[in-house]
């Protein structure tokens, strides 16, 4: 969440709704956090002032806003007050904690059949609602989409109709996302019904599977492709794949009603359980908010980011046409927690099987920080430098430890709170003499970029970019000049060949997260595992023989395993064999270690950076302690480990040598880091 800007309001409704900060923004207005007189968190929408004085605005708007409040229905998320008359006027909708579908897909990278199922129900029962109070929503994609605990909500529908007429759409340009739109928005001519909505959903139900219907390319080729070619719905579970290709017919008539797509459906809810798998479970909020005192007079509170609808419909223009500006997408978070300290985004990579987070480590170090206890020693030796009791002799000689290396560190740097329902991260790089990371990658609105991996000449990185169309690797040159999309992926870090020709990703086959490599010049890819269990993990061994992944030997437990790349038929050979998930490998330099992340966060120790042989043997701990240790990398001399520590929400990037001295933080000032590499 982002600070009250000046001329901002401070409150609506006579004072009904005091707004703390800014969530986001759109062709129609600022969306804010709002408080009700109780306290009841609210998302505020205020329509831009301009728009106001457009004939026939106020009209539409009053109507749309009168048709969305007779909306009910378990899977929507209700307008609650409104002004059509204000100046400005306003929209009030009701507070929905949890991430956002875009979000979780970002994280998990697709759905199982029964989590897809029970979400195709509820996203079909709230387009009934949405369709019986005479509204077309025009906009449904996985940002307008929030995964609850009992199931999803449909937001910010009933106001897009509000717009047309207006300036931003007399220029032919329609209303709604790319890559969502019905063939009948974007050939224009007729009149809209709600069809459409129910196009959107084949494409939100097919991106949840781990497919793209019309391809990830530039929005040129998917419109063509919209208007002329059959979807691929290859990803799509066989059972499902019927009922979602009808809503994805080209005449509008051919599509299914809600109520008749949700009559297809067979709907199997887990006895007692979540709804979600693992992965997604992980990123839901507290089930109890918690409110922090109202903050001094003229300060805005501060607050992770909360789920909130876009800040109004986002245009998009015919074939071949693209939009400047922001990406459209929903600023959302978790639960309203208010909070004197904000909780940036976590490093975890999407895919992860995570647990709910826990801030008492973060806490205590700000603390510690605010009381002159802790200090900030970045790239200098420290006192922890002598060797530890029973310690091993440092690299180098036996009185002279390892120096710390003067590489360049690339990292994930969050440039504001909201993780796990938003993600505000760029790529930088962090020098060995300079306190402050500079950046290379910003990758603009709605875009989260994250899991930096030098090349092995380190003239280039690779990184994993999300955005409301999907996942993808893009490698940039070493100072990010030259970014590019090589091909889309379902999530999670990637992994170079020694040779820099290629790189291992992950990517979803008949609904299962893979492995499969790429070739960097040309985008051709190649299956490596074809298992029933889904893959993570990816590390390339410096010999360019094997690939390290993680494969999960029973529920909730993950193990390292090595993959042949020139023999797929070959089973994996398994490494660690520990009673928790082991997660996160890395080869040393000299390929003959692995360190890697053991533990589940929010149990025990929660996370610990541990050393194993090669072959499994020599299974020894680098560092534990009570905080959450992951993301091990190693220097490019093999002498020293970086890792992150703290909880998702306040990461920070430390180091230690191999021989387990020296240990020190590189993260400075309060900042949010993760996902370091140092070669």
């Amino acid at each position: 969440m982002k600070p009250l800007e000046t001329g901002d309001p401070t409150s609506l409704g006579d004072g009904r709704y005091r707004l703390v900060g800014r969530l986001g923004q759109g062709g129609m207005g600022v969306v804010y956090l709002g408080r009700s007189q109780s306290g009841r968190a609210v998302a505020v929408k205020v329509v831009r002032p301009e728009l106001s004085t457009e004939p026939g605005f106020r009209r539409r708007f009053a109507d749309e806003v009168a048709a969305a409040r007779r909306v009910g229905g378990f899977h929507t998320a209700p307008v609650v007050d409104a002004d059509p008359d204000g100046e400005p006027a306003w929209l009030v909708t009701a507070f929905v904690p949890g991430p956002t579908l875009q979000a979780v897909l970002a994280r998990v990278g697709s759905l199982p059949p029964d989590t897809l199922t029970v979400l195709a129900a509820g996203l079909a029962e709230a387009l009934e609602a949405i369709h019986r109070a005479g509204v077309i929503h025009r906009d449904l994609k996985p940002a307008n989409i929030i995964v609850a605990e009992d199931g999803p909500r449909v937001i910010d529908f009933g106001i897009a109709r509000a717009l047309d007429g207006t300036a931003l759409t007399q220029t032919g340009l329609q209303v709604g996302t790319p890559g969502f739109l019905a063939p009948e928005q974007l050939t224009g001519g007729r009149a809209l019904t709600p069809a459409v909505d129910m196009f959107a959903l084949g494409v939100v139900l097919t991106q949840a599977a781990g497919g793209a219907p019309f391809g990830d390319g530039p929005s040129a080729a998917r419109h063509y492709k919209v208007v002329y070619e059959e979807p691929d719905l290859t990803a799509v579970p066989a059972e499902l794949r019927e009922a979602i290709g009808a809503c994805l017919a080209k005449d509008p008539a051919a599509r299914p009603t809600p109520a008749a797509f949700l009559a297809s459906l067979t709907v199997r809810h887990p006895d007692g359980g979540s709804w979600l798998p693992e992965a997604a479970t992980s990123l839901l909020p507290p089930p109890e908010p918690t409110v922090a005192p109202t903050a001094p007079e003229g300060r805005p509170d501060t607050a992770q980011d909360l789920p909130v609808p876009d800040a109004g419909a986002d245009a998009d223009g015919p074939p071949g046409a693209e939009l400047p500006g922001e990406q459209p997408g929903t600023v959302t978070g978790p639960a309203v927690r208010l909070s004197p300290v904000p909780a940036p985004v976590p490093q975890a990579a999407p895919g992860k099987p995570r647990r709910r987070r826990a801030a008492l480590a973060a806490l205590l170090v700000a603390s510690l920080a605010a009381a002159g206890l802790f200090v900030w020693q970045p790239w200098r030796d420290s006192a922890k430098d002598d060797a530890k009791p029973g310690a091993a002799t440092p690299t180098g000689s036996a009185s002279t430890p390892a120096p710390f290396p003067a590489d360049p560190l690339l990292i994930r740097q969050d440039t504001a709170p909201g993780w796990p329902a938003t993600c505000h991260s760029v790529i930088a790089r962090r020098d060995a003499a300079a306190e402050k990371p500079v950046q290379l990658i910003a990758g603009g609105a709605g875009a989260c970029d994250m899991l930096p991996q030098w090349s092995p000449d380190r003239r280039s990185f690779a990184f994993t970019r999300s955005t409301s169309e999907g996942t993808a690797v893009w490698t940039a040159n070493a100072d990010g000049s030259n970014a590019r999309r090589i091909t889309s992926v379902a999530g999670g870090r990637v992994s170079w060949s020694p040779d820099g020709s290629r790189l291992a990703v992950l990517r979803t086959k008949d609904g299962v997260q893979q492995l499969f490599v790429v070739v960097v010049a040309d985008g051709t890819v190649r299956q490596l595992t074809s298992g029933q269990g889904p893959v993570e993990d990816p590390a390339w061994s410096p010999d360019g023989r094997s690939i390290a992944v993680c494969l999960q030997t029973e529920p909730e437990n993950w193990q390292i395993h090595v993959v042949d790349p020139d023999d797929p038929n070959r089973a994996p050979q398994q490494v660690t064999r520990l009673p928790h998930p082991a997660l996160d490998p890395v080869w040393s330099p000299d390929g003959t270690t692995f360190a890697y992340t053991a533990g589940t966060y929010g149990t025990g120790t929660q996370g610990d950076i541990r050393l194993v042989d090669a072959d499994g043997s020599d299974d020894r701990e680098l560092v534990a302690g009570g905080a959450h240790e992951m993301d091990p990398a190693w220097s490019a001399d093999g002498t020293w480990v970086a890792f992150v520590r703290g909880t998702y929400e306040k990461p920070v990037v430390w180091a230690v040598r191999a021989d387990k001295t020296g240990e020190r933080a590189l993260t400075a000032g309060g900042a949010a880091e993760g996902h370091p590499s140092w070669r």
